[in-house]
C-alpha cells in the first residue's frame, strides 16, 4: 500500500537497462593505487576497493516521472499491429527492436541501417536514468561535454571534490568511472571526505523526523514556533508533520539561540577532530559562542 496515496501497489517484473561496470571499476581502482586519484582520509581507500572490486552490473532504469529520459527507442514498422511488433515494457516486448541514439534523428538512422527497406516508427523508452547515473556526468557535462569546449580544456579535470563519506561509492565512484570511460581522465585529483553531521542523538537528519538543523537558524536563532512553521512549507504528510513537531518540542523546547557564524564554525571543526560522525548538540554550539565572546573581549 502506498504510504501517500493509499493505492494498492502490485510489483511488476519488466526488462531494465544495465551497465557492465567491471572494466570501469578496475580502472578506478588503478587510479587510486597509482596516486592519480587521492582519497582523504586514506583509510577510506579500503571502502573504495571493497565496493569496486566486488562490483556488479548497474541497473540504470527508473520508472519515474522526472529525470533524464533514456535515449533508447523501440522500433515498429508502418502498418504492423501490436501482436507482431510487441509492446515495450510488456511481456511481448522484443528486445531486438531497441536502438539507441543521442537524438531521435540518430536513432532513426540506426533503425534504418538495422532494418533496410522498412518504414520504421520510433517510440522512446519512458524510463529515466538512475539519479546517480545523471549526477555521475556532472563534472564534465557542465563544461559542455561531449563538445570540445574552452571550459573543458581549461577547467577539466578539477582539483578537489569535498563530500560526505556516505556517498563515496554511490556518487564519487560513479563520477570517477564515467569520467575515465567517457573522457579518459579522472574528474578530480583529490577527494576529501568530511564527517557526517547528525542530530544530537546520532540520527541522520530527516525532514520527516523534524531533526534537521538549518545552519541559518543556528547563526541567527529561531523560536520554537518558527521551527514549526518551517515544516509547513514542504510536502510532508500530516502524520509526519505531527511527529516532527513533537521532535522539535523535545530537542528545542526554547527554540535555537542565536550563536553566530564563528561559534558554529568552531563547533564543527572541534567535532571533526573526534570522529567521522558529528552528533551536533546546539547546547555545545552555544557554549562555543560564550567562548568566542570571551576571546573577543580578551
Amino acid at each position: 500500500i502506498s504510504s501517500r496515496s493509499k493505492d494498492v501497489i502490485e510489483p511488476l517484473l519488466k526488462p531494465q537497462w544495465w551497465v557492465a561496470c567491471g572494466d570501469m571499476a578496475a580502472r578506478s581502482c588503478a587510479a587510486v593505487r597509482s596516486g592519480e586519484l587521492e582519497i582523504i582520509p586514506k583509510e577510506f581507500e579500503a571502502v573504495w576497493f571493497r565496493w569496486l572490486e566486488n562490483i556488479r552490473d548497474w541497473c540504470i532504469s527508473r520508472q519515474l516521472w522526472w529525470g533524464h529520459r533514456i535515449p533508447a527507442y523501440y522500433v515498429t514498422f508502418e502498418g504492423e499491429d501490436a501482436g507482431a511488433s510487441g509492446v515495450p515494457g510488456r511481456p511481448s516486448e522484443d528486445m531486438a527492436r531497441w536502438v539507441v541514439g543521442r537524438s531521435q534523428e540518430e536513432a532513426a538512422a540506426a533503425a534504418a541501417a538495422k532494418y533496410p527497406g522498412k518504414q520504421c516508427q520510433l517510440q522512446q523508452d519512458e524510463d529515466v536514468l538512475d539519479t546517480w547515473f545523471s549526477s555521475g556526468l556532472f563534472p564534465f557535462s557542465v563544461m559542455g561535454w561531449p563538445s570540445d569546449t574552452a571550459d573543458m580544456r581549461t577547467f577539466y579535470p578539477g582539483s578537489l571534490l569535498e563530500t560526505g563519506h556516505d556517498i563515496l561509492f554511490f556518487w564519487v565512484a560513479r563520477m570517477v568511472m564515467m569520467g575515465l570511460q567517457l573522457t579518459g581522465k579522472v574528474p578530480f585529483k583529490q577527494v576529501y571526505l568530511h564527517a557526517m553531521v547528525r542530530d544530537a542523538h546520532g540520527k541522520k537528519m530527516s525532514k520527516s523526523l523534524g531533526n534537521v538543523i538549518d545552519p541559518i537558524h543556528v547563526i541567527e536563532g529561531i523560536t520554537l514556533q518558527g521551527l514549526h512553521d518551517t515544516l509547513k512549507s514542504g510536502n510532508l504528510d500530516p502524520k509526519e508533520v505531527a511527529r516532527a513537531v513533537d521532535t522539535q518540542k523535545t530537542d528545542f523546547p526554547e527554540g535555537i539561540e542565536e550563536c553566530g557564524t564563528d561559534a558554529l564554525r568552531f563547533a564543527l571543526v572541534a567535532y571533526t577532530t573526534q570522529a567521522r560522525d558529528i552528533n551536533l548538540d546546539i547546547k555545545r554550539v552555544v557554549a562555543y559562542r560564550y567562548w568566542c565572546n570571551k576571546l573577543w573581549n580578551a
